[in-house]
């Protein structure tokens, strides 16, 4: 069976696409492709083969793309094409119709809320039109993916095979942690105020305690970035704040085997983010680093009984600081709830769980 990935906006070796699914499916299909954005065609060193189509040149430019897309994927002639966005799936589906092949939509966002954050004016009419556009098109599906219980609800509603594959981290060889003598707390992923950096850079102001602060990865906006370096210079002199910027993710392990705790403070004004499963959070998990998170639903039921973590309200700094300080006065805490976390991820929370329902779910449509 010939496979075809569609993509419109993630990269060609996203974690989840290519390094979970593609490699989970390469495991009994040989014939895989994978349509994206990029710059040339090329073969992956696991014989994945990669077309490629120019990228958006901005937000807006939705429809060249997708035209490209569908050219490209015809010619492929998958048995089963696997769209990982609405305007991939419509590609799906209109090569459904023209090839008689098998359509998935795997949905691992909340498309319709997020696409309507990008409007100033008129955000429910938006949310809801994509929410029918989306339901339109996925009650022609095959099979809808998606990876957690409000999601799988809404997509039952409309459509029988629906399969619930978590974003679970792939195991690895297990991570043999290097502390820093001091209490040393980590974020790692994008910087945006909306994931609470700049409350935790407020919280480790009124921190008595002397700790060291990893942020690994990107400032997201050039305003934030200066915004939080001013902060830091006025008010965080004497503090051990370091910025590392993006690093490669096989360096990233290094800077979390130093960690006592590491930071999933997203912000409760964004709905999406509390009522998600952050991967960042597992990925704390893996490497046996406690987790300082929101004091969400969601988080709360992986973080708690037992504790691998300490859960804070992610809008108020004292709130944090308060967590921050729990974890720096009891290290050896820190290590027994980072070593649960592991073994929770180890048993439940890992990809090998999902891996097994992905390839029923492609048995089912041979």
């Amino acid at each position: 069976m010939k496979i075809c990935m569609l993509t419109s906006g993630h990269d060609v070796f996203d974690n989840r696409i290519y390094y979970k699914e593609i490699l989970s499916l390469k495991k009994v299909y040989d014939e895989i492709y994978i349509v994206a954005p990029g710059e040339k065609d090329f073969v992956t060193e696991d014989g994945v083969i990669v077309k490629c189509f120019a990228k958006r040149k901005n937000w807006h430019d939705r429809f060249r793309p997708m035209n490209d897309m569908f050219k490209i994927a015809k010619e492929i002639k998958a048995h089963v094409y696997h769209a990982h966005e609405p305007d991939s799936f419509q590609v799906a589906i209109k090569l459904k119709k023209e090839l008689g092949s098998k359509a998935i939509y795997d949905s691992h966002e909340y498309h319709p809320e997020g696409f309507a954050e990008h409007f100033k004016l008129g955000k429910g009419i938006v949310e809801k039109a994509i929410y029918t556009y989306e339901k339109m098109l996925g009650k022609n599906a095959d099979c809808i993916i998606s990876v957690n219980e409000i999601l799988i609800n809404k997509f039952k509603s409309y459509n029988k095979n629906v399969v619930l594959l978590p974003n679970y981290p792939v195991l690895k060889q297990e991570v043999l942690k290097d502390y820093n003598e001091k209490p040393t707390f980590i974020y790692v992923g994008g910087l945006r105020e909306d994931r609470g950096i700049f409350k935790t850079l407020q919280a480790i102001k009124s921190v008595k305690e002397d700790c060291k602060y990893i942020f690994v990865g990107p400032f997201e906006t050039e305003d934030f970035k200066n915004k939080c370096e001013s902060y830091l210079r006025q008010e965080l002199q004497n503090k051990d704040v370091t910025f590392v910027g993006k690093v490669p993710h096989v360096e990233v392990f290094d800077y979390l085997k130093q960690a006592h705790a590491g930071f999933v403070l997203l912000q409760p004004d964004n709905w999406r983010y509390v009522n998600s499963e952050p991967i960042k959070l597992f990925e704390y998990m893996i490497s046996k680093t406690a987790v300082i998170g929101s004091n969400f639903e969601m988080i709360e039921k992986i973080v708690k009984n037992p504790d691998s973590g300490v859960l804070a309200d992610p809008s108020s700094e004292d709130d944090i600081a308060r967590a921050i300080t729990k974890i720096a006065t009891d290290l050896e805490a820190a290590t027994r709830m980072g070593n649960i976390g592991y073994d929770k991820v180890c048993k439940s929370y890992n990809w090998n769980v999902c891996e097994q329902r992905l390839l029923e779910a492609y048995k089912r449509l041979e």
